[in-house]
């Protein structure tokens, strides 16, 4: 399935950072095991802090990012360590990253060094988290995907 934007067209906000993706889509998808679906279902990701383009990437792996955010935050603020995605789609680690700053987090990626989000705070952080994950969920089933392999952990 291709052409549909993740979520609708509305951006996801937390504070002046959105995460916005656009063009879902499984065309490469070619079984249902949770690496195929994890490397597999994408959409167009651009992640912003205002005028500020943090990261972008056409076809990244959408259902990946949610799944590891969702796992990231069950871990309470305090035990939480700095986030960076080990993705199964790239060689680089850090592709986003998410580190823990003085009242909040930041927001990241290896292949934007320098540049980084504002601080976002916490609460402000997993209501995006949430609601970018809920939005995959809806387009994965929109495509006729049971959307529960967005909580397994990766490559089982």
């Amino acid at each position: 399935m291709t052409g549909l934007t993740c979520g609708g067209s509305a951006p996801l906000m937390c504070g002046d950072v959105i995460f916005s993706c656009s063009d879902f889509t499984t065309e490469d998808l070619r079984g249902t095991s949770v690496e195929q679906l994890f490397t597999n279902v994408e959409a167009d990701l651009r992640v912003a802090d205002g005028d500020v383009l943090v990261y972008e990437e056409v076809r990244f792996p959408v259902a990946e990012l949610a799944s590891v955010l969702l796992e990231w935050i069950r871990e309470p603020e305090s035990e939480r360590p700095d986030f960076v995605l080990d993705s199964m789609s790239f060689a680089e680690k850090g592709v986003i990253s998410i580190t823990r700053a003085p009242g909040g987090w930041r927001i990241g990626s290896v292949f934007s060094p320098g540049v980084r989000s504002g601080v976002v705070d916490d609460s402000s952080l997993l209501r995006e988290i949430r609601r970018f994950a809920g939005l995959v969920r809806r387009d994965v089933t929109a495509a006729g995907i049971d959307p529960a392999f967005l909580s397994e952990t990766r490559g089982t």
